[in-house]
């Protein structure tokens, strides 16, 4: 490989295929195939996703590999109990200790985990002083239209000063999509395991919006934001000034599909590498896709690559967009989604309907849900009640879905939820203060037989015009498992056993009734139970007299009672 180009490296890259044993018309063509013996580990929320990462990184031997949509080199990835579990020589703690030494770390990894220097910046550094090559690959982002990523230039010059390759991948500035991004959030760790999902290693150049976060998702987390002064009041409660609370999930990957999140990887940094004459030793590194891993299941990498910006897609490629379609078509019983946004509008960085035309790529995926409906499919989302932009767009995509098939919203088969947390506080109305959950999941759910997590949105980018990348498997075990996970995250504290959500047609009614009970919580300024409640659009809000903002919902404006925007408190708080 010595003597050929970065380009010519990655023409001649293939990645040998297992043929899987599920059904051949699930999986995506035209990219990466599907494998058997894979394993997929869901990671729900910051706090294990980063933990896993951290993990994994300092147990490296030969290289990590990482490409990010944005990234902050002082972001702590381990906090709170798993830096120290009880006392130093207790029990808890040699069991930690065990833990981490059985995957791999070296006793210098662990005085570094000791001594709880684990930051992005510490942790990728330490890889590299102790002979592990370090590449990080960064979307070099436009900032008048990236207002929640850091200064990409300021990050590459904090890692590049303890040892790590960092290349700036300006791709997205050759096609006049003035939104587009490179969006990817993956990494590989020696050719043996890799990560793929939504979670970022960042937090908002401000500190909020901060990913990591635990499954509890309080109002305000001392261990949650950066460098934020908390203020407290006589009650003990403590709010900060930031820090949304954050929900988001990952995945941990073993078996021959890390091969294809490599090269998904080295064929976006040889680009950028030959651009800007980087170091190619990316392409370089042994590509032999690891063996099948026992008892492990069928899975495959499924991406979106944006036509003319890349030159090894010139034309693009939409396998997430296909496997949402299949998916779909397939579903028997039920489908369950959480994501950022659902668009049917091409988004152009205006909060303005119809300006950019209908996605003809969101439309097959809104008539696929539509004929899932019709077929008698029970479908539910869980989407943020203030996202980044675009909540018009989602209320739109809400809508369609309702307008396009009236039966299942009348036999109560569609269900639309977001996420709020609640804390007491003596200065909010009547005593308790209403915030936001950020769903940044991407998750579906096919009848407890396929699940995939990744980093593409619901809209126009995700299946289109942004760098994306998706892992879906058949595991049935996991995907039923993921479902029970999240859904117990979201209806905690109510639930006091799991059969009232084992069977997903009847968890289905228990989501809707926790999130209707919540609702009537907020009216009365109580407490919530768990954090589902029902998403409104502002239309909706009208109808039930909440104070919906078009662009940035309602639980925000709870603060200053009914129909008011944020006040002082508001202002102070959130």
């Amino acid at each position: 490989m010595s003597g050929q180009t970065p380009k010519q490296d990655i023409a001649q890259h293939t990645t040998a295929a297992t043929t899987p044993g599920a059904d051949t018309d699930h999986w995506a063509t035209g990219d990466f195939a599907a494998h058997d013996g894979c394993r997929a580990q869901p990671l729900v929320d910051g706090q294990a996703a980063m933990l896993a990462m951290c993990r994994a990184f300092l147990s490296a031997k030969s290289y990590i590999l990482i490409a990010g949509w944005d990234m902050r080199a002082d972001l702590p990835m381990v906090r709170g109990e798993d830096t120290h579990v009880g006392a130093a020589g207790s029990d808890e703690q040699r069991a930690l200790v065990a833990s981490l030494r059985a995957e791999g770390l070296s006793d210098d990894a662990l005085a570094l985990w000791d001594a709880n220097r684990l930051c992005v910046r510490d942790v990728l550094g330490f890889a590299a002083a102790h002979g592990v090559k370090v590449g990080v690959l960064l979307w070099d982002a436009i900032h008048v239209a990236s207002h929640l990523t850091n200064d990409p230039a300021t990050e590459q010059k904090q890692l590049e000063q303890v040892g790590v390759e960092c290349l700036l991948d300006d791709s997205s500035r050759a096609i006049t999509h003035i939104t587009q991004s490179l969006h990817q959030k993956c990494a590989v760790v020696d050719g043996r395991v890799a990560f793929v999902g939504g979670v970022d290693l960042t937090c908002q150049a401000d500190g909020d919006y901060d990913r990591w976060d635990t499954h509890v998702h309080l109002c305000a987390s001392p261990e949650r934001g950066m460098d934020i002064l908390p203020t407290g009041d006589e009650n003990g409660v403590t709010l900060s000034a930031a820090e949304h609370p954050w929900h988001d999930v990952h995945s941990r990957l073993e078996g021959p599909l890390v091969a294809d999140v490599l090269h998904n990887i080295t064929q976006r940094w040889g680009e950028v590498a030959a651009r800007h004459k980087g170091p190619i030793w990316p392409l370089q590194v042994d590509a032999t896709p690891p063996p099948p891993v026992a008892d492990g299941h069928a899975a495959q990498i499924v991406r979106t690559i944006p036509p003319k910006t890349y030159t090894f897609a010139p034309d693009g490629i939409a396998t997430i967009h296909q496997t949402y379609l299949r998916a779909l078509a397939r579903a028997k019983t039920f489908v369950y989604l959480e994501n950022q946004y659902l668009w049917p509008e091409i988004y152009i960085g205006l909060n303005m309907m119809r300006w950019g035309g209908r996605s003809p790529e969101m439309m097959e995926v809104f008539e696929a849900l539509g004929a899932a409906l019709e077929r008698g499919v029970h479908l539910a989302l869980t989407l943020p009640d203030h996202p980044n932009c675009g909540r018009e767009f989602t209320d739109g995509g809400v809508a369609w879905l309702r307008e396009r098939a009236p039966q299942a919203v009348t036999e109560g088969r569609l269900h639309v939820f977001t996420l709020g947390a609640a804390d007491r506080h003596s200065d909010a109305p009547g005593g308790v203060v209403y915030r936001p959950v950020y769903v940044h999941a991407k998750v579906a759910i096919f009848d407890d037989e396929w699940w995939m997590v990744g980093s593409a949105n619901l809209n126009s980018r995700g299946v289109k015009s942004d760098a994306e990348i998706n892992v879906i498997s058949h595991d049935p075990a996991a995907a039923r498992s993921l479902r029970l996970g999240l859904w117990t995250e979201h209806l905690r504290p109510t639930l006091d056993e799991e059969p009232q959500i084992v069977d997903p047609l009847a968890g289905l009614a228990t989501l809707h009734a926790s999130a209707q009970a919540n609702l009537a919580h907020v009216e009365r300024r109580e407490l919530l139970s768990g954090h589902l409640l029902p998403y409104v659009t502002h239309a909706e809000g009208v109808t039930l007299h909440l104070p919906v903002n078009p662009a940035h919902g309602w639980l925000d404006n709870l603060q200053g009672g009914a129909g008011a925007t944020p006040d002082a408190y508001a202002n102070r708080y959130l």
